[in-house]
C-alpha cells in the first residue's frame, strides 16, 4: 500500500465516529419505533455501551492493521478517544433533535417510564413508603433535568470523561508493541 494511502489517525478516527454514530441513531430509531420505553431501559444503555466498545477495538485493530500491524498504547487511546468523541457528539445532536422536533412530548414521557422503573427497583428493595415519595419526587426531579438540553449537553461533556476512561480501557486491546529485534 502506498503510504499516500494510510489514513492519518485522526482521519480513520473521524471515518469510524461517523459509522457508529450513524449505527447509534439507526440503534435508537429502531427502539423509537419498536417502543420509545426501551430508550429508558438500563439494559438498553448496557448494550449500547457493548456495541461501542467492540466497535472501538475492531475500529482500532482496523487501523493497527492499515498502518503496518503495530500501534503504541497512546496512539491507540487517541484513535479511540477521537471515535468515540465523534460518534458521542453525533448521537448527542440526534437526541436533542429528536427531543425538540421530532418528538417534543418524548423527554416526559421517558422520564414517567424512568420513575416508574426507579419504583419498581425501590419497592423491591423495600423502602418505606415515606422515604419512597421523598425519592421519587427527587428521581423525577433528576430525570427531567437528564432529558432538558442543558441535560444532554451536560451528560456529553460526562461522557467525555468516561470516553477518556473507555479508551484507556479499550486500547489495551489495540496495542501492539514491534517485536525487540524490530525496534
Amino acid at each position: 500500500m502506498e503510504e499516500k494511502d494510510t489514513p492519518t489517525l485522526i482521519q480513520h478516527a473521524l471515518r469510524w465516529g461517523l459509522i457508529v454514530g450513524a449505527i447509534s441513531i439507526a440503534i435508537t430509531c429502531v427502539l423509537y419505533a419498536v417502543d420509545y420505553a426501551m430508550l429508558a431501559n438500563w439494559k438498553t444503555g448496557i448494550l449500547m455501551f457493548a456495541i461501542l466498545i467492540g466497535v472501538t477495538i475492531y475500529a482500532g485493530v482496523n487501523y493497527r492493521n492499515e498502518i503496518g500491524g503495530f500501534i503504541p498504547y497512546g496512539k491507540a487511546f487517541q484513535h479511540g478517544f477521537v471515535l468515540m468523541a465523534v460518534s458521542g457528539l453525533i448521537g448527542t445532536a440526534f437526541t436533542m433533535l429528536l427531543y425538540t422536533v421530532i418528538d417534543p412530548e418524548l423527554p416526559a414521557k421517558l422520564t414517567d417510564v424512568a420513575i416508574e422503573n426507579a419504583e419498581k427497583m425501590l419497592q423491591g428493595f423495600g423502602i418505606p413508603p415515606d422515604q419512597m415519595d421523598k425519592a421519587m419526587e427527587d428521581a423525577r426531579r433528576r430525570t427531567e433535568n437528564q432529558f432538558s438540553i442543558k441535560g444532554i449537553g451536560m451528560s456529553y461533556g460526562i461522557g467525555l470523561i468516561i470516553y477518556a476512561v473507555l479508551s484507556l480501557i479499550t486500547s489495551i486491546f489495540v496495542k501492539k508493541n514491534p517485536p525487540e529485534e524490530l525496534i
